[in-house]
């Protein structure tokens, strides 16, 4: 289904039909996002996207004034550009702007000549989408943007909750628990459900973080409280130590 078939106008206002998620660390649903588009329906139908997403209402600027005068208020936490607005290439100001406020952006533009891609990759964004795009495609551009303004992609990992693409802290994951075809991720006043063999997922993981103790158990060792022969117990949670994993639990944990 296409953005505009989702966007419905009722009483005076557009209805949502809220579609996916996506959570980074514990900021997400706080991330105070502008929008600058100078096509009215375009600029729309971005915000809908935006908050699909479940991110706040967005701020959406037409114009680059406006847009600069959003940027130097300090009142955003990132942005995604449009290149060519009304003035011509303005987008590439508004970008070496945000560097200089450091709002973290990403360009969403219908250019990918050479020269503008040059250009554009100067002000070092966190992502280039190119139009037309779906909703997946902003969700990544805004999920690799924001984890490249982190610094070290290295902290994160991207799993599936249901319909969302949830990015987690490593040092929030308490514990992972198998069950059938699926894992229960444990992270710091949360639970989350993904299609994945434990495996799989630590496989994922920094071994020297996490360990597995149990056929359908793994912890993030950070979060241990006491260790016995037969048991861990992890932020509060009672875990049994199978033996196949005793000798390497014991030779990591006594260290």
């Amino acid at each position: 289904m296409s953005i505009s078939e989702r966007i419905r106008y009722k009483s005076g206002s557009f209805h949502v039909r809220p579609e996916l998620s996506i959570y980074f660390g514990s900021v997400v649903d706080q991330l105070r996002i502008l929008i600058v588009e100078d096509e009215g329906l375009i600029a729309e139908m971005i915000r809908v996207m935006v908050e699909d997403l479940n991110y706040p209402e967005p701020v959406v600027a037409l114009t680059k004034e406006k847009a600069m005068s959003i940027l130097e208020g300090g009142t955003v936490d990132f942005a995604i550009l449009d290149i060519n607005l009304r003035g011509g290439m303005e987008g590439i100001e508004l970008a070496k702007k945000a560097n200089e406020c450091g709002v973290p952006f990403m360009f969403l533009t219908s250019y990918s000549d050479p020269k503008t891609l040059k250009e554009a990759t100067q002000t070092k964004p966190g992502a280039y989408v190119i139009k037309p795009f779906s909703e997946e495609e902003l969700m990544a551009g805004i999920e690799m943007s924001m984890m490249h303004a982190k610094g070290n992609t290295d902290e994160f990992v991207t799993v599936k909750d249901g319909n969302r693409s949830i990015l987690l802290r490593l040092d929030e994951i308490q514990l992972i628990k198998a069950e059938n075809i699926y894992i229960e991720i444990y992270s710091v006043g949360k639970k989350h459900l993904t299609r994945m063999s434990l495996t799989s997922f630590l496989e994922q993981l920094p071994s020297s973080q996490f360990i597995r103790v149990h056929r359908s158990y793994a912890v993030n060792t950070k979060y241990i409280d006491s260790l016995s022969k037969s048991a861990i117990t992890v932020a509060g949670q009672k875990i049994p130590i199978s033996r196949s994993y005793r000798e390497e639990v014991q030779l990591r944990l006594k260290k």
